[in-house]
């Protein structure tokens, strides 16, 4: 859970710094104005707000631009946060990237019969530990979290709140977990290939599940007694303080199902990129081929190339790569096309 000290605080300053290396002269010029600027409404507001004895006993009209101003800082400084780190990670190297990518690159480097064999096993793998529509129900549950924190700063009627705040249970229901990744013992010949997938995917799953585990725990267990309080005693700040938590945890729990997603990318490429690849001593009788691709250096058992030809078709956009096709075709496809 996130800590709720110092919301309008200087806690940017690391990622702004990391944009700036990442970013060329222009953008570095433009993200320093933005987190200054960022930096300096952060103190403004929080001095204003401190200064006046703090949230709770602030009074119209006072009340209504001090919460105006505090959810424009919130709002920009998020926007200038994700501006930032799509730069840093768009210009930041593979191997800098954590684990994952090594893990990715060294499914690549299976040899590629086994590949071959266990594709559809471990594309199976891959789709059970991140379910579909996994990204889409997070950001969902995510948008419905800052809504509560609107609902909350514009003082509405508590069962607004209330109504906000069981829609976001709701959503958070609807995000489909995955399940604890098996933990394969004993590799049996080969199949240890897929025991590399698991683990691969692993970690990053596993982290989400406790991530969005505790968040359903911090709507349950803390907002909801502090959301009771506010209707009998009126306004708190405490409900907003939790539903700003909120926000923060579900952002990141979101950046991990991303990342998830991107892992499962590199389990789909391993399983079906064989561009290069010498496949002259795999066993290509009950194989699924459909959706692999391969070029003119791939190496197949010589009695597959010309029906292998036959079911090809290029790939837009990758000179000289094909894709195997569902059906044959009567004319054959050069690979060098």
């Amino acid at each position: 859970m996130s800590g709720s000290g110092g919301a309008y605080g200087t806690g940017h300053d690391a990622a702004a710094d990391t944009g700036r290396d990442a970013a060329g002269p222009v953008e570095r010029v433009l993200d320093g104005v933005l987190a200054a600027a960022y930096h300096r409404v952060g103190i403004a507001v929080d001095d204003r707000l401190m200064g006046q004895g703090g949230l709770p006993e602030l009074r119209d009209p006072d009340l209504a631009l001090d919460r105006m101003l505090a959810t424009a800082h919130r709002q920009s400084g998020l926007a200038v946060t994700a501006r930032l780190a799509r730069e840093a990670a768009a210009e930041e190297p593979r191997s800098a990237r954590g684990p994952g990518s090594d893990a990715g690159g060294a499914l690549m480097r299976r040899p590629a019969a086994v590949r071959l064999k266990y594709r559809l096993e471990a594309l199976e793998v891959a789709r059970t530990i991140c379910p579909a529509g996994l990204v889409d129900s997070l950001r969902a549950a995510l948008r419905q979290a800052a809504r509560l924190t609107e609902v909350l700063e514009a003082d509405a009627p508590a069962f607004g709140a209330r109504g906000a705040a069981g829609l976001l249970g709701l959503r958070l229901a609807q995000v489909r977990l995955p399940p604890a990744p098996r933990r394969r013992p004993a590799p049996v010949i080969g199949s240890d290939y897929l025991a590399a997938v698991e683990e691969f995917l692993a970690p990053g799953a596993e982290h989400l599940v406790r991530s969005v585990r505790d968040v359903r725990l911090l709507l349950d267990e803390e907002f909801a007694p502090c959301l009771a309080d506010a209707v009998r005693s009126g306004p708190s700040s405490g409900a907003g303080v939790v539903a700003q938590d909120l926000v923060d945890d579900l952002a990141d729990a979101h950046e991990q199902a991303v990342a998830l997603r991107r892992a499962v990318a590199e389990v789909e490429r391993a399983c079906t990129d064989f561009v290069g690849a010498d496949l002259r001593a795999a066993r290509l009788d009950g194989v699924q081929l459909e959706g692999i691709k391969w070029d003119a250096a791939t190496l197949w058992p010589e009695e597959w190339e010309p029906l292998i030809r036959r079911a090809s078709l290029p790939v837009g956009g990758e000179r000289g790569v094909l894709v195997v096709a569902a059906e044959p075709y009567d004319s054959v496809v050069s690979a060098d096309a």
